[in-house]
């Protein structure tokens, strides 16, 4: 028996035998005959077809499972399969360079991906992978199911993969899929945010699979914990079969009333929002009962689309959404992504991260905030508390620009007579420390803050969460985060303005009885992190959490911060 730790990506629990796929597609290749051309051209045209039905019956077989905006990642990959560029390029490997099809769609596809990676851009990670995937679907048409793992298991098994895939979650039948584990793959790629929309436990980052494991080898998949466990035994297996069963029945019973009865043991409610970036995870947010969804991510829609989407597909898409929360409030959070996704702009930054994103990239492309703007000022005719959420702001004049945007837009949908909301709220995204010194002047322009406390946490303590080698600096449980988080709640009280907590911290049971003590009410977290947070309110009052704020506010190392909070012994 071995324990592996990894990166979760999607939570949950997962039993099964595990299936290696895609650990054989590299491989030195040789040089063509000159009367071999023509049969690898012919080769790499029917690959190419062959690629492009599949992913249409893929996308047919999965209408009914996932939202259009899901769905719409299908048709990036059909666009990159008939993109001229790349077929074009991978001809004239074969036919210049005399290289078997094989290696020239693996040296084309690199390229690219070379390209992708030293722009270090979210949009590009993301279309990178979308390239990879197109790659290794191609190359497996190519081999004609040679490549190992190629036969479908016949029964429920845990998929194990060299990289989290769209191609290879839905090759095989996700109804079988009960979990996947790969060696690459973060939580931002179009895999990770099907995984969680299909609510299949995922878990990333474990090297050297081939080597852990053999196909058909009993695992047990801990993905909230993030952790692989080979070669369990009978009891160990036993265990977390039931561990998987209390699971699938929380996801569908014990969320719910959690929501419904959020509040502390003495009483005090408290708001438990949803977070979300499709109209499947929107529907979920429904069912579990939660009062709204405090932030719908908006990227899905253009990183779906290799042009930027038009206005009346973001409509349709916001109205799903509005329509979904039924009167609930909903928060639309504005593209959040570096100035690449907007259409126009073709930078190099050397920092994206700290660079032309959020706010920044949309003020610099009016057009494409203008139209956000409008997209959700129209499908929010007759909606219950619709929010727009700024993100990345700095400076008091980026809400006020965008504030500005939206009257002008408002305005201008009334005198052209088309149906529009009468009123939207606005809201800073608190992410960087410079808006959270400044919130008393944010909040003096808005109707209330979101506190994306891992972003915070990332810029206080300058460490990229996605960045494993100094992961540990980002999770750390520095004090100067808990005083700043402290700080900007007797800001807003004295502002009396609600403040939203957001992210993967906000949802740490470990760390709610701070959030509470110092006087967070409002939560926005993934429905299936409901239950664990809901756990925390029944367990504490309001007093019990103000002392152990107080504790933690004390407290002068990191060290001693996590100390207090783990021997709360939340469970």
């Amino acid at each position: 028996m071995t324990r592996v730790r990894g990166e979760s990506v999607s939570p949950g629990v997962a039993v099964g035998p595990i299936f290696l796929r895609g650990f054989d597609e590299l491989g030195a290749g040789r040089r063509l005959a000159a009367d071999e051309v023509e049969a690898e051209l012919n080769r790499l045209r029917e690959a190419l077809q062959k690629s492009r039905a599949q992913v249409e019956d893929i996308k047919q077989r999965q209408a009914e499972t996932l939202g259009e905006a899901e769905l719409r990642i299908f048709d990036a990959h059909i666009a990159y399969l008939a993109d001229a560029m790349f077929v074009t390029e991978i001809e004239s490997q074969v036919i210049k360079e005399r290289l078997p099809v094989r290696d020239a769609v693996q040296q084309v596809f690199a390229k690219y991906d070379r390209i992708f990676q030293l722009v270090e851009s979210d949009l590009l990670r993301r279309r990178a992978s979308d390239l990879r995937d197109v790659a290794t679907r191609l190359l497996r048409n190519l081999e004609g199911g040679a490549v190992r793992g190629a036969a479908k298991p016949t029964g429920p098994y845990i998929l194990a993969a060299r990289r989290l895939t769209t191609a290879d979650m839905f090759d095989l039948d996700n109804r079988t899929v009960e979990g996947i584990v790969a060696e690459e793959g973060g939580m931002s790629s179009h895999a990770a945010i099907l995984a969680r929309s299909m609510g299949i436990p995922t878990v990333t980052g474990i090297r050297d699979l081939p080597k852990l494991l053999r196909d058909g080898d009993p695992v047990v998949l801990d993905a909230t914990a993030g952790e692989l466990l080979t070669r369990p035994d009978d009891r160990e297996l036993a265990e977390a079969t039931a561990a998987v069963q209390r699971w699938k029945q929380s996801r569908h019973d014990n969320a719910a009333p959690a929501a419904e009865q959020a509040q502390t043991r003495d009483g005090t409610p408290v708001r438990l929002l949803g977070s979300c970036g499709s109209a499947g995870e929107a529907e979920l947010v429904r069912t579990f009962g939660m009062e709204g969804i405090g932030v719908f991510r908006t990227e899905l829609q253009f990183l779906a689309e290799k042009m930027r989407p038009s206005e009346d597909l973001l409509i349709a898409a916001y109205r799903k959404v509005v329509e979904a929360q039924a009167g609930r409030p909903l928060a639309f959070r504005l593209l959040d992504v570096a100035a690449q996704a907007h259409g126009e702009q073709r930078l190099q930054e050397r920092n994206p991260a700290m660079g032309l994103r959020g706010v920044r990239g949309l003020l610099a492309n009016r057009d494409v905030l203008r139209l956000q703007l409008r997209a959700i000022l129209r499908a929010a005719v007759g909606a219950g508390e619709i929010s727009v959420l700024v993100p990345f702001v700095t400076a008091l004049t980026d809400l006020q620009r965008v504030k500005a945007a939206l009257i002008e837009e408002r305005v201008a949908l009334k005198k052209a007579g088309v149906p529009c909301a009468a009123d939207v709220m606005l809201a800073p995204m608190i992410e960087v420390p410079a808006a959270a010194m400044q919130l008393p002047a944010l909040l003096h322009e808005s109707d209330f803050a979101v506190v994306a406390v891992d972003d915070l946490q990332a810029h206080l303590l300058a460490a990229d969460r996605d960045n494993a080698a100094v992961r540990e600096y980002h999770e750390m449980m520095h004090p100067a985060l808990f005083e700043l988080l402290a700080r900007m709640a007797k800001d807003a009280e004295r502002k009396q303005k609600p403040l939203v907590l957001f992210g993967e911290s906000a949802a740490d049971p470990v760390r709610v009885p701070f959030y509470l003590g110092v006087g967070y009410r409002s939560f926005s977290l993934a429905p299936v992190r409901l239950r664990g947070v809901g756990k925390v309110l029944a367990r504490y009052s309001i007093e019990e959490c103000r002392r152990i704020a107080a504790r933690i506010l004390e407290a002068p190392r990191a060290l001693d911060v996590q100390k207090i909070l783990v021997g709360l012994e939340v469970e």
